[in-house]
């Protein structure tokens, strides 16, 4: 335990936090930074998909959709199965993201936190902390409110974050989802396995902290005070929507469209006309007309238009 503290820079080491994230089935991780200017977006993006590299991209006409998972998440392909994206960092610069390990019961050496030592030396411009949780899954994922009429149970929710969006989320529970849905509806519908509560910073139990090509994992109050020092600063209601699975499930929603493909190979000095080649090859799914581009500020005017002004 001593030698993996000192290999990683772990400060105010706490046995006892390695001990409990073992008894957690599916951790759930919260990312929350400092944005980004967009040729910092090309740079990080340019350097890490193998898309751009020098390795043979993921092709998903042939290979197994768990093989193309990096530590940028799935950016450019949509899951054939699952049909959803994920990310966490977006093409307006953008850092953030929300997580379910896919690592159950981790032991001390398994924590995805140490992958990004390499990392934060490599893009210096980085100001952002990664958190472990000790919460298995989403925060309301365990939720029995929605079985309250099968289950005999009745009364108002008591959770202050979930109270003032009970109607919507009832009602979305029960009807019927569309294949074309509006914003509300995927807002509401999967509230459980996306929404992150305001007292999260409670359940975080190591918070890695990259900043200055540096990176440090910090436990105990100091993991809660700068998780909640970046949640503070970088995670707001308009917008918190943009981080959740959830929305990418909608299969208009991208958060790569074919013009910032084209972008990101010019700027490593190669022909844009490698994105349609790509997608002909199965390395990226083909681009549609239709495909809404999400941004921070599409999804605060959405946020505005069906939650915050009903």
């Amino acid at each position: 335990m001593e030698e993996l503290a000192a290999k990683y820079n772990i400060k105010n080491w706490d046995e006892d936090i390695f001990l409990a994230l073992s008894d957690v089935r599916k951790p759930l991780y919260l990312i929350r930074g400092k944005p980004i200017t967009i040729e910092q977006v090309k740079e990080l993006i340019t350097g890490e998909e193998p898309l751009f590299g020098k390795k043979k991209p993921f092709c998903f006409l042939e290979e197994k959709s768990e093989t193309k998972d990096g530590l940028l998440g799935k950016i450019f392909y949509r899951d054939s199965h699952l049909d959803w994206l994920n990310s966490w960092v977006y093409t307006d610069g953008t850092i953030g993201g929300s997580f379910i390990s896919s690592v159950k019961y981790p032991e001390p050496d398994e924590i995805a936190l140490y992958a990004y030592e390499e990392f934060a030396k490599k893009y210096p411009f980085l100001d952002m902390v990664i958190a472990c949780t000790l919460n298995d899954q989403w925060p309301c994922f365990y939720c029995w409110i929605t079985d309250r009429p099968y289950e005999g149970y009745d009364g108002p929710c008591r959770c202050r974050d979930c109270a003032s969006h009970l109607e919507k989320i009832m009602f979305y529970d029960k009807k019927t989802h569309h294949s074309n849905p509006d914003f509300e509806e995927l807002y509401y519908r999967d509230w459980s396995s996306w929404y992150i509560k305001s007292d999260i910073r409670d359940s975080v139990g190591l918070t890695l902290w990259i900043h200055d090509g540096q990176s440090e994992i910090l436990c105990k109050d100091e993991a809660r005070l700068k998780f909640h020092e970046y949640n503070t600063l970088y995670y707001k209601p308009e917008y918190a929507f943009m981080f959740a699975s959830s929305l990418y499930r909608y299969k208009h929603t991208c958060i790569c469209d074919k013009k910032f493909v084209e972008d990101c190979f010019a700027y490593i000095g190669k022909p844009k006309s490698l994105c349609d080649e790509y997608v002909e090859k199965g390395y990226i799914l083909p681009f549609h007309e239709k495909d809404i581009l999400v941004t921070k500020d599409w999804v605060t005017k959405q946020y505005n238009t069906y939650i915050a002004g009903k």
